[in-house]
């Protein structure tokens, strides 16, 4: 008899780990943001501690919504000095991602370097002066800036 219920102990522990197993499977990283259930690699990741992201509340889509509007409010105003042009491209770069209002900054500041470079005799630094300059302007230009 004991043998028997042994027997029936055993079975339903493998069981139960098929089972255990088969809920849990192993995702495999194909790449750099690319993930799969079937192996493609080596790397397995363990997602049980994955954290999950809490869906955004009505209150946290308002404040960046008010915080937003505050910002371009902020930037429709006059600042102290500023002049009719300085204010005009302000106004235009409030809706930019930040990101790209760092490129425009930076563009700026690259293309009155870009022209000295122009100014200069040797040949190849001339063109490698226009050829800069160009791409300068061709992406001031894709931006909006």
């Amino acid at each position: 008899m004991s043998l028997k219920r042994n027997a029936w102990a055993l079975a339903a522990l493998l069981g139960a780990g098929v089972v255990t197993q088969a809920g849990a499977q192993a995702v495999y990283k194909c790449g750099p943001r690319s993930y799969s259930q079937m192996p493609c690699s080596k790397s397995i990741v363990n997602t049980s501690q994955a954290p999950v992201p809490a869906a955004a509340t009505v209150r946290d889509v308002d404040a960046k919504r008010l915080a937003r509007n505050r910002a371009v409010a902020r930037s429709l105003r006059r600042l102290p000095g500023e002049t009719d042009a300085e204010l005009a491209k302000r106004r235009r770069r409030a809706g930019m991602l930040e990101s790209d209002r760092d490129e425009c900054a930076r563009i700026e500041t690259r293309v009155p370097v870009e022209k000295m470079r122009m100014a200069n005799p040797d040949p190849n630094e001339m063109a490698s002066g226009q050829a800069g300059l160009a791409q300068s302007r061709k992406r001031f230009s894709e931006l909006h800036c």
